[in-house]
């Protein structure tokens, strides 16, 4: 009796001690209240945040990333991954899947535009573009130093990529060039051969006159989403200074006149993305008083539907969180990352 009672004390404290370190192993819950409800899960990947910092790091590249899209790590201990990029940082993913980021050339103006690609966003290649491309119609005239903060969007439907950027009016400065701006767009398969530059979004009625900032496409069922920030100012327009969304059943447009605002106003950079689970979309904005992102989700992009902010976002720390955008990345891209920059 004593020997049976010996060994199934020992077998008890076996399966203890197992139990216990299953469940150091086991990943930690993100979300929580304000988080979508949803619990990261190691192996289905994760979000990537490319973005660019204050100061002396402003148009330098920056990673960060995140399993559940609400508390992000700084990557390479807050260091560039990639030196001789200069822009505002803006990724996407083709059919094939193959990253592609749009910047600048960097020294004396006017800048030309340049294309960079890869496998991993770890290893890149790039080519210099033409600064003939992003030639305007009268009497719009291109900031040459960053071209109004390109963003790329690749067209599954049509395997080609637009590129987005804002431009004001010729011969005006101060909060009147500002209040001038516009979106323009080209379009190109290979990045060899270039449509003309043209205005994206032509508004009606209160917003015919809306100044335009940071627009990105996004399809969504069958709909193309334009986020965008309205540059009017808040005494101007009640939207003024606030990020809002425009629909359109095709790439090009016509869009109709956007919906109402999704954050408070002095907010910028917009970046879409779903949640983990995908029961929420989670937009990311600049509140750039305080140079510092903010996170608001609905489970809806329709218009009118409500938009509520998330107060357990922790994004990467310190001053380096600017201008950027966040993607979904699978779990081998993931690892990748993580593997060579958290370090």
């Amino acid at each position: 009796m004593m020997k049976a009672h010996t060994y199934f004390s020992v077998l008890v404290l076996i399966l203890a001690l197992g139990f216990s370190a299953c469940g150091k192993d086991a990943p930690s819950g993100g979300g929580g209240e304000g988080g979508g409800g949803t619990t990261p899960v190691v192996g289905n990947g994760g979000y990537l945040f490319a973005h660019t910092g204050t100061g002396k790091n402003y148009y330098k590249l920056f990673y960060a990333l995140s399993r559940d899209g609400i508390k992000w790590t700084a990557l390479k201990r807050g260091e560039t991954p990639m030196s001789t990029y200069h822009g505002f940082p803006y990724i996407v993913r083709d059919g094939k899947g193959t990253f592609w980021l749009i910047g600048t050339s960097t020294g004396s103006l006017p800048h030309f535009p340049i294309v960079w690609w890869s496998d991993d966003m770890i290893t890149w290649k790039h080519k210099d573009l033409p600064s003939a491309i992003m030639a305007l119609p009268s009497p719009y005239e291109n900031d040459t130093n960053s071209y109004g903060a390109m963003k790329l969007f690749y067209d599954a439907a049509s395997e080609q990529f637009m590129i987005t950027w804002h431009a004001g009016e010729s011969g005006k400065s101060g909060n009147a060039w500002w209040e001038s701006m516009r979106t323009f767009y080209i379009l190109t398969k290979d990045f060899a051969t270039f449509t003309p530059a043209q205005r994206l979004f032509n508004f009606s009625g209160a917003d015919a006159t809306m100044a335009q900032i940071d627009a990105s496409v996004h399809f969504v069922e069958g709909k193309y989403y334009a986020v965008i920030k309205d540059e009017r100012w808040p005494e101007k327009a009640a939207t003024g200074k606030t990020v809002r969304i425009a629909v359109s059943d095709f790439l090009t447009g016509p869009y109709a006149n956007p919906g109402g605002s999704i954050c408070p106003a002095w907010r910028e950079a917009p970046t879409l993305v779903q949640s983990p689970e995908k029961d929420y979309w989670y937009l990311y904005v600049e509140d750039y008083t305080v140079h510092q992102y903010e996170l608001y989700r609905s489970a809806s992009l329709t218009n009118g539907k409500v938009w509520e902010k998330v107060e357990t976002m922790t994004p990467p720390p310190g001053d380096n969180c600017r201008h950027g955008c966040i993607l979904r990345i699978d779990e081998p891209v993931y690892e990748k990352l993580q593997a060579t920059y958290d370090k």
